[in-house]
């Protein structure tokens, strides 16, 4: 419960007359807790008015990002905001007297993996066409720093997170409401997410597989701090994620939530629980599966899309062999394939993607990623372990983290999508979630009254080193 203190709070408002403040308090087991674990939302504002402005700024790119509202709303159509945000970012937690820190095996492969592409594109089939190319690869990079090193507390991370839950949120109940209208009919085009990067039914697809794991774990890491609303929030955010994978018609990305559920029930300590749950869901969407697409599963590796994406995988390992050092070039597959085959669709498969295009160095710095993904994840969890209840949420999303990779993986070896924001938001947020357990670990954040909401019921007393 939290402790009222009239004197701190005369002091705080700097008037002679008591005000009730929350300050912090131990519950009866010893653990401290956040209010900010309740996600109401004076709580979440008045933590926002303490933030800098590279966190304001870095929030504001994840909205143009995946929201996209410059596509949506014609008085913001022109300026390219998510470009802006970054920049904005950058400079302001510079002036923060803030630097970047690479010290995580996530930070030593994304520079091995940096410079792999900058040799592919100097020797490329296309030099011009992939140096074209390469200030986009390199946003990706400095999102990955600006992310990583601002949000580096817990609080932090938990407001980050709980935006792009929201933001994901947005497309799931866009793509379930329009299914819906249409009387959930199979549309070999399906539903679709955003304008940008996730317009394409099989992009959504593969946003709801990351989703609907963050989701979950975000939901198990601070259920028993909520009250219906923010149950309610998260069992929509779940479901609609679910309907809106099968609403996309993507085979890849429906298999790749199918994947996302077992590697999370063969993790959970709770085996009978989450089977319960997965039985329920395979029969909730086992009804909701219109019968075209069950017919595409059926004849999937025989039909014209698998055909023709095992002719493009053919011709991605042919290059690789031919190019093993550094491929064909970064973004050379278009002018290589149009020269070596007369044309040949995109790789559809991240993995060839790699491969073909930056060799088997590529390929390998690509795989090494992935293991620090995990890596990382797992010595997050490992450095939780003293702190008990007080890492919970940390942890569970940790393991989120990890399960959301596993959906790309699974549904990113069917779509052209190494350099879509899944990859490099995912492991900038794993990055970013190992330097706040760090920081509660070690106890780097100055102790910091934090203010509350009074008369909010339910909630848990206010830590005293997060900020």
């Amino acid at each position: 419960m939290y402790a009222i203190d009239p004197t701190l709070a005369a002091a705080a408002h700097g008037r002679g007359r008591p005000r009730q403040v929350l300050t912090a308090s131990p519950t009866p087991d010893g653990s401290v807790h956040d209010p900010l674990y309740t996600l109401h939302p004076k709580v979440i504002w008045r933590f926002l008015k303490t933030q800098p402005a590279s966190f304001w700024c870095i929030n504001a790119y994840l909205l143009f990002e995946y929201v996209r509202p410059q596509s949506i709303y014609d008085a913001l159509e022109g300026p390219p905001w998510a470009q802006i945000t970054i920049l904005l970012s950058l400079a302001t937690f510079l002036l923060e007297g803030k630097f970047f820190r690479l010290r995580t095996p996530a930070d030593a492969t994304l520079c091995i993996f940096s410079l792999v592409l900058v040799l592919s594109s100097v020797q490329a089939f296309r030099p011009q066409v992939a140096y074209e190319k390469v200030p986009e690869f390199f946003s990706w990079v400095l999102i990955y720093l600006l992310i990583a090193n601002i949000v580096v507390t817990e609080r932090r991370f938990l407001v980050f997170m709980l935006a792009f839950l929201l933001y994901s949120l947005k497309m799931s109940q866009h793509a379930t409401r329009s299914w819906a209208g249409a009387g959930f009919a199979f549309r070999d085009w399906g539903v679709t997410g955003a304008p940008g990067w996730f317009h394409n039914s099989g992009e959504f697809g593969i946003q709801m597989v990351i989703f609907a794991p963050l989701a979950v774990h975000f939901a198990l890491g601070l259920k028993r701090h909520w009250g219906r609303a923010a149950k309610s929030l998260l069992g929509v955010m779940v479901l609609t994620a679910v309907i809106g994978t099968i609403g996309s018609s993507s085979r890849g990305a429906m298999l790749g939530m199918a994947v996302v559920a077992i590697f999370m029930l063969a993790k959970t300590k709770h085996k009978l629980k989450g089977a319960v749950v997965l039985i329920g869901l395979a029969i909730f969407a086992a009804i909701l599966i219109p019968e075209e697409s069950l017919d595409r599963f059926r004849t999937m590796g025989e039909d014209g899309t698998s055909v023709s994406r095992k002719t493009y995988w053919a011709a991605g390992i042919q290059a690789m062999q031919q190019h093993p050092v550094l491929g064909i070039g970064y973004a050379n597959w278009t002018v290589y394939m149009r020269y070596a085959h007369g044309g040949m669709g995109l790789p559809h498969n991240i993995f060839i993607q790699a491969g073909a295009e930056l060799g088997y160095a590529g390929l390998l710095a690509f795989i090494a990623m992935i293991v620090a993904t995990f890596v990382v994840n797992y010595r997050t969890r490992k450095m939780l372990r003293p702190l008990g209840e007080r890492g919970a949420f940390m942890s569970s999303m940790a393991h989120g983290l990890d399960a959301a990779l596993v959906g790309y993986l699974v549904s990113g070896s069917f779509v052209t999508v190494l350099y879509y924001p899944y990859f490099w938001i995912n492991l900038a947020m794993t990055v970013a979630l190992h330097n706040a357990a760090r920081h509660a670990v070690l106890g780097r954040i100055p102790a910091r009254p934090a203010r509350g909401v009074r008369g909010m019921r339910g909630a848990a007393p206010i830590p005293v080193r997060a900020r």
